[in-house]
């Protein structure tokens, strides 16, 4: 059977780029699992999927022949399967307590490794879109993010329960493999305990255990950044936002949402501080192309050999700064209840070249996903050379060639640059719309 399931898998492929990999990468998995039966009915694009995902992340291959029941449910997967899952893992409650920390917190980690393993599978084989992926890798990420802070929660007498406030991608469902979780905290009236629940919480995450860790956790975005407190009062969170807060905290505010601990007071709280930030109408756009140029000098790697696809020049931030600007811009009453970045700029313009700016945005996110997973890390940088660009066409585009996709990350940015010019030029996102 050994034989037979690594000819299928290589059968699969075709003339993947990626078939030379395939029989190292797969020997852990064919000498443990090949008997099974999962193994007979993979077939089709799952099948394929799975040849892609262990040979570009060969790991991948040793963390599934030690569990033959997730192996199961990559077999009987398909186009359902992960919406499926994701509206479970909505429903399962927060406490998940046995008893035996370490063996929680392991738990924890196995749970994404194992999700994500699965989501990889019919992500990379093409049984689901792109979309579908990041709205479930988000989803997995809050409840892991719930589950831990119950269990950090856990034998703290807190004066008020700790509010866990996701920003950027995980407010907005935008997650792909590998992303940060960035969070704030905030808390209601009394304060004590709730900076020790913050602490666990962030150790329970980002700690290396046997099971690896769950995910690393940024807090910078908080009031004053590294130099403020941990844990702020809903209170002092108003009044900062009202009184002290720059510009970009203003952007970053837009892309909030509560996502674990007490989400109903804090919800409430950040519709309070945004609304009147909504409904003031503001021109940020010059103040918006000095921050950007800024970022592009301080932090982007752009070379002959090398491409930022967040911070470089048409990079995934000019897409995001656009929709943050356009909301500080033009007033509004309506604010998307998951604020990615494609809904808010749908809040605020509409037109041909959106449409374009949204399809060339989708593409470096999609390139930025299919690159961690390769990774096996967070990176932003993509490198040029032929082999590497080959092996990465093959994970986002099956058949295509490095060349192609370099052509179409050229483009990709160009555009997104050349909409950026014109909206701050302009002063105004309808610029988007002509």
């Amino acid at each position: 059977m050994s034989s037979t399931w690594l000819a299928r898998m290589a059968d699969s492929m075709g003339q993947s780029p990626l078939l030379d990999r395939l029989e190292s990468a797969a020997s852990p998995l064919i000498e443990r699992r090949s008997d099974d039966d999962a193994a007979r009915r993979l077939d089709g694009r799952t099948l394929f999927g799975l040849a892609q995902m262990i040979s570009s992340h060969p790991q991948a291959a040793s963390f599934l022949s030690r569990r033959p029941k997730l192996l199961e449910r990559i077999a009987d997967a398909n186009g359902a399967t992960l919406a499926a899952r994701a509206r479970e893992l909505e429903q399962l409650p927060a406490d998940c307590s046995t008893g035996d920390l370490e063996a929680d917190l392991d738990a924890l980690r196995v749970m994404r490794h194992e999700e994500t393993c699965l989501c990889a599978c019919l992500d990379l084989g093409g049984v689901v879109r792109f979309e579908e992926v990041s709205y479930f890798l988000s989803v997995l990420a809050e409840t892991i993010t719930r589950r831990a802070h119950h269990l950090a929660s856990f034998g703290i007498a807190a004066e008020s329960e700790l509010a866990v406030i996701g920003m950027g991608k995980i407010a907005g469902r935008e997650f792909t493999y590998h992303s940060d979780l960035d969070l704030i905290f905030l808390h209601g009236e009394g304060s004590g305990g709730t900076a020790r629940v913050g602490q666990r919480l962030i150790s329970f995450l980002g700690t290396m255990t046997g099971a690896g860790i769950a995910y690393a956790v940024d807090t910078r975005l908080r009031p004053s950044g590294r130099q403020g407190v941990l844990v702020t009062s809903y209170s002092s969170y108003e009044r900062y936002q009202s009184e002290k807060a720059e510009t970009w905290e203003h952007m970053a505010l837009l892309r909030a949402r509560a996502i674990a601990g007490e989400i109903d007071g804090a919800s409430a709280v950040l519709e309070r501080v945004r609304k009147p930030v909504l409904m003031r109408s503001s021109d940020p756009w010059d103040y918006i192309a000095e921050l950007r140029e800024r970022v592009e000098m301080e932090r982007a790697v752009d070379s002959s050999s090398t491409f930022s696809l967040k911070t470089g020049r048409g990079g995934l931030m000019d897409v995001d700064f656009l929709a943050s600007g356009g909301l500080l811009e033009e007033p509004t009453l309506f604010f998307p209840p998951i604020p990615s970045v494609p809904a808010m700029l749908k809040t605020i313009t509409q037109g041909a070249r959106l449409g374009q700016l949204l399809h060339d945005y989708r593409l470096l996110r999609l390139v930025e996903s299919r690159a961690r997973w390769a990774a096996g890390r967070a990176i932003d940088e993509i490198q040029t050379d032929p082999v590497g660009l080959d092996l990465l066409a093959e994970l986002v585009d099956p058949g295509s060639s490095g060349e192609q996709l370099r052509l179409d990350l050229e483009a990709a940015r160009l555009r997104i640059r050349t909409a950026f010019g014109s909206v701050t030029e302009a002063h105004s996102i309808e610029a988007l719309a002509t």
